[in-house]
């Protein structure tokens, strides 16, 4: 239940702001109201000069510590705000203990003013006692934020890596290819992306989040879940994902409830997320979940539904109001990617790269979008030995076709004029496993350390 946060503050707690500041940031809080549940209103005022936004964060409370780790609580809010909600704070998120409350204002010069409040019990559960006044910790005081490097995009277009990790050897592919973006998969309840956002951003990096659900509760009770999953979206927004891809391959049972796999049962998710997604964060890009590339269902069938025929259902339930950008996947082709025949397996439009993008624009043909390759890569064995069974199609791609293809692919994407292509993402970076799943196959650091792929895709550049 949301609950106003009573407007009392004692004089002596500001004694060491002067009325100007006072005015211009502050969070009115009583001291005695120490322990918090639920979703609470959190009162004050915003309004530093030249103010372009602000916002508010929380950490978890140590006074020892010099750099506690901040988490935001809510977006940014543009315009300012005296003596009035600044935004709720949903302690759900967190876990119970004790917590510091940072306004966090910034002015056009990129410079920061921090109010901050302590101690504050989050008690959910009803197991802990705050027996300590909630005081002025911090008054405002300026200093001058970190500006982030810009990293240019000098390919034809917008290029990034799915990665495992964001060391340093995986930097030094990316910044050897040319590319901006890094994409890693989360699981609602699980992970959050928050480290890797920070970090990449630190180093001028666009971050590209792949949500992940549970097919199982959204078995159970689909329209409960949805919401849930859509407030998780709202939060991964709001701690400043770049671009969101909400699910990932609806259209098989591996990934979404058996018997309900269709195009406008995902919509329904996808519709949910995009709007939770664009009131936390309006400028993160909302990417539909990629289908999996597949003949296999002949249309449709309890266990899932030809892409194809998916991405039909989803422009029929009007998934293109929902999304910035049509996301897809292509990770089986073994010829160059100019090709539009002559596979070894068969004719089946998912092997070619062209008449895979064909395949997406039709049914997308007059919606004004564009599509995201959230998902481009090409599979070699080479380094690593023996390709499992259902693998065996990419038995004779060298590490060298891996490179020339996706250089190819890149440019060709950047060409196609029935659909715009916003982005690709190359999978993978440096991805190790090697098993049933080969994914270190696809991955542009080989394992000799070399990565001839990045030479080939930085040649693109202009």
């Amino acid at each position: 239940m949301v609950r106003k946060i009573l407007i009392l503050l004692i004089a002596l707690s500001l004694a060491g702001l002067t009325n100007a500041q006072e005015d211009q940031l502050k969070l009115t809080w009583s001291p005695v109201w120490n322990t918090i549940t639920g979703t609470v209103e959190v009162v004050g005022s915003a309004n530093i000069p030249d103010q372009f936004y602000f916002y508010l964060e929380a950490a978890p409370w140590d006074p020892a510590d010099d750099a506690p780790a901040w988490q935001p609580v809510t977006s940014f809010v543009m315009s300012p705000v005296v003596d009035d909600v600044l935004g709720s704070w949903n302690t759900a998120r967190f876990a119970d203990g004790f917590y510091q409350l940072r306004l966090h204002a910034l002015n056009s010069a990129n410079e920061s003013l921090h109010y901050v409040l302590a101690p504050i019990l989050i008690n959910n559960d009803g197991d802990l006692v705050n027996l300590e006044p909630v005081e002025v910790v911090a008054m405002p005081g300026m200093q001058r934020a970190r500006v982030a490097p810009v990293l240019e995009n000098r390919l034809p277009l917008q290029v990034g890596g799915h990665i495992k990790s964001f060391d340093d050897d995986t930097q030094a592919a990316l910044r050897a290819a040319g590319m901006t973006w890094v994409k890693k998969q989360v699981t609602f309840g699980i992970s959050d992306g928050k480290d890797l956002i920070e970090a990449a951003h630190a180093q001028g990096y666009k971050v590209m989040l792949g949500a992940l659900g549970d097919k199982n509760r959204l078995a159970q009770d689909f329209d409960s879940y949805v919401a849930d999953f859509a407030e998780y979206v709202a939060y991964l927004a709001e701690l400043g994902a770049d671009a969101i891809e909400v699910w990932n391959e609806p259209n098989i049972d591996r990934e979404w409830p058996i018997g309900r796999v269709h195009g406008s049962n995902y919509t329904r998710l996808l519709k949910a997320a995009y709007e939770a997604i664009k009131e936390a964060n309006p400028d993160t890009m909302v990417i539909s979940g990629a289908p999996a590339p597949t003949g296999f269902f002949a249309g449709c069938a309890a266990q899932g539904c030809d892409d194809n025929v998916f991405m039909h259902q989803m422009a029929n339930a009007g998934a293109a109001n929902y999304a910035d950008c049509i996301g897809v996947h292509y990770n089986e082709g073994i010829l160059p990617p100019s090709s539009q025949g002559g596979d070894p397996r068969g004719e089946y439009q998912t092997y070619y790269l062209i008449l895979m993008l064909r395949r997406v624009a039709w049914p997308f043909r007059n919606a004004g979008i564009p599509m995201c390759l959230t998902e481009v890569g090409y599979l070699s064995p080479e380094g690593y030995g023996r390709l499992p069974g259902h693998f065996g199609w990419a038995a004779n791609t060298s590490v060298a076709e891996q490179a020339a293809w996706l250089s190819q692919a890149l440019t060709i994407m950047s060409n196609f004029e029935d659909m715009p292509v916003e982005l690709a993402v190359v999978w993978n970076i440096d991805f190790d496993h090697w098993g049933a799943d080969p994914q270190a196959g696809y991955a542009i650091i080989r394992p000799d350390g070399s990565c001839p792929a990045c030479e080939s895709i930085a040649a693109l550049q202009r």
